[in-house]
């Protein structure tokens, strides 16, 4: 029998044996649109956000460079995709996110076997200015600690207080879980499935977030957020700061406060889940303002 010929194949399997057959004879080379979809299929089981990242940016390209999605991906030179880049992105942290995005298309094909070569690698990465993230100014914090104790913000109290005194990320408390507290060996445990970066990390469960944990009356099951998070969340923000909100400012007061009272940037490297101390000491760290008085307050349970 002649497997080539593919006469005793169930037409179910026929478009995959074709791509079989024309690969062996060296005949398949799938289109850029192709490749998207093998790719996308090889992350189904990532992360919602990480998989409309993906598929964001991918359709951009097609999008705006309409004649690349019937181009043979293993055909794209360094140049074709320096232009796609560009394209999908406006903004200099855009474009380095459609790069690592471009990047990681080529290597799940190349693993296929569809390409051989990877010509975003030799391409460099956007230089990203990081701008300077003050924390919560502390008339701001005193007032906003005040209204999430109040009745109709209570349920939010839980999310906050990891925010503000664990460092844990908006994104990443919305996936938490009261049983990720041990309450016992007074630490926080956010496993891979957690974090922005796909790593382990443990924090210290201090004792002023002990306290407000305790104080939130919180049934300590399930969901670390409240249903409707997202309105909750904003709805206490509006009500008790009246200043623009920046997204990570409670993970910066966190890291700010936390050199202010310990001096311990290897201690504080960990609990952030960050690879290396740069980007506290240029980025995180802005202390203006910050007394030691107030120091001592934000660690000190029931001082708030």
């Amino acid at each position: 029998m002649n497997i080539f010929s593919l006469e005793w194949a169930p037409k179910k399997w026929l478009k995959w044996l074709k791509q079989a057959r024309d690969y062996i004879s060296g005949g398949y080379v799938p289109s850029f649109a192709e490749a998207v979809k093998e790719a996308e299929k090889s992350k189904s089981n990532r992360r919602a956000r990480t998989r409309s990242e993906f598929c964001y940016f991918c359709r951009r390209m097609m999008q705006l460079s309409p004649d690349v999605t019937t181009r043979p991906l293993s055909k794209l030179g360094r140049k074709e995709c320096q232009a796609l880049i560009e394209c999908a992105g406006s903004t200099p942290r855009q474009q380095d996110k459609a790069r690592r995005i471009l990047h990681n298309l080529f290597e799940i094909n190349i693993r296929y076997g569809y390409c051989h070569s990877n010509p975003v690698r030799s391409l460099p990465h956007q230089h990203i200015a990081e701008a300077e993230v003050h924390p919560l100014p502390w008339e701001q914090l005193c007032r906003l600690l005040r209204t999430a104790r109040e009745d109709k913000h209570r349920a939010c109290m839980p999310a906050m207080g990891l925010m503000l005194w664990a460092g844990i990320r908006p994104a990443e408390v919305m996936r938490l879980e009261w049983d990720c507290i041990d309450w016992e060996e007074r630490t926080i445990t956010l496993r891979a499935v957690h974090s922005k970066t796909g790593g382990c990390r443990h924090i210290t469960l201090y004792p002023v977030l002990r306290h407000w944990l305790r104080k939130s009356g919180a049934a300590r099951s399930g969901k670390i957020c409240p249903p409707n998070w997202n309105k909750r969340w904003a709805d206490l923000r509006a009500a008790g700061t009246d200043i623009p909100w920046q997204q990570d400012v409670l993970r910066h007061t966190f890291a700010s406060y936390h050199v202010k009272k310990w001096h311990d940037f290897p201690r504080l490297q960990l609990e952030m889940g960050h690879r290396s101390a740069e980007l506290l000491r240029t980025r995180y760290l802005s202390m203006r303002g910050i007394t030691r008085e107030h120091a001592r307050m934000f660690w000190t349970p029931g001082a708030l």
